[in-house]
């Protein structure tokens, strides 16, 4: 039989703690999950661990996957490259730490006392919180930075590389996400294919909320912080259903490939050999591929980041 050592991560961005159908969603998807014995990645937001504590069938559910972090407060305004982008590197770093340390208001976006990732290492304890996506893979290095001295040591946010992890100042950069939504069309599985090919870890990024919302939760926070906080439309019963439907087929497939010996979907976080090298063309193709969200979704336009980003890879630019 032939083996392939080809690796599929799962992976889930919890964040949508507006709309009281993402817990729904969130429960199926660790049911279909369990079914199959397949272990994911999820990664929460300081507010949706906040509301997931209620749900303390949720948290054991959970427990048995392996645990993320996925910002404070993901859409709230200032975003991660509002608030980094100072012209001092060691300023954007303090911001940071203050800021992933607390509750953020959801309507004015100030600090309301201890929460983000405090409360999700609380909230899991004793598993380690030490894997991190950034919102809309929209990620600073001071702010990266912070967060690696707060526990953190995986990224699965830059675009730094697209097959392979490598490591640089205490962090191992995953590669990229392959797709950021399932829907079961033909694309999703091209690409699926695509990725098992060509890189030695694929990595599949999936929004809970999308499987019952038409829209992303956080559109309201586009234009600045909202005055209330508006649930999104939701999906029709039958359309839900069918999405669902196709992601427990996905699932199905993997583990099929999995028992073949084709593929693994080993979730063993570990720090990579690789080091990092770059040049200055690439990182400033990572810093553009990385303000990407903020600058469509968000409008804004950052100052100071593209040289935060020089910064922190001047030591593996070669």
């Amino acid at each position: 039989m032939i083996t392939f050592s080809k690796n599929i991560l799962l992976t889930f961005d919890v964040e949508d703690f507006i709309n009281a159908n993402e817990i729904q969603a969130l429960y199926l998807i660790l049911r279909i999950l369990n079914k199959y014995e397949l272990k994911a990645i999820f990664f929460i937001t300081g507010h949706m661990a906040e509301k997931i504590s209620r749900y303390p069938s949720i948290v054991e559910m959970l427990n048995r996957h392996e645990i993320g972090y996925h910002s404070s407060s993901h859409s709230v305004r200032p975003i991660i490259p509002e608030y980094t982008d100072v012209k001092s590197y060691e300023k954007a770093y303090k911001i940071s730490i203050e800021r992933e340390t607390s509750h953020i208001n959801p309507l004015t976006g100030r600090i309301e006392g201890e929460g983000g990732i405090i409360f999700l290492q609380n909230m899991f304890y004793p598993k380690k919180i030490e894997a991190f996506r950034a919102p809309g893979m929209c990620w600073t290095p001071p702010h990266l930075e912070a967060l690696r001295d707060m526990g953190i040591k995986y990224d699965f946010s830059s675009n730094i590389t697209m097959s392979k992890p490598v490591h640089y100042k205490g962090i191992t950069f995953y590669p990229y996400t392959f797709i950021q939504e399932w829907n079961g069309r033909l694309y999703d599985y091209q690409c699926l294919l695509s990725a098992i090919l060509k890189r030695e870890i694929a990595v599949l990024d999936i929004h809970p909320t999308l499987f019952v919302n038409q829209e992303m939760w956080d559109r309201i926070y586009l234009k600045g912080n909202p005055l209330q906080l508006i649930n999104a439309h939701r999906r029709p019963s039958k359309e839900s259903a069918s999405l669902f439907t196709k992601f427990e087929m996905l699932l199905k497939q993997i583990r099929l490939l999995q028992r073949a010996k084709m593929i693994k979907t080993d979730i063993n976080l570990n720090r990579s050999p690789n080091k990092l090298i770059v040049n200055k063309e690439k990182v400033k193709k990572c810093y553009e591929t990385s303000m990407q969200w903020c600058k469509k979704a968000f409008n804004y336009k950052p100052k100071f980041i593209l040289n935060h980003f020089y910064e922190f890879f001047e030591d593996a630019c070669h």
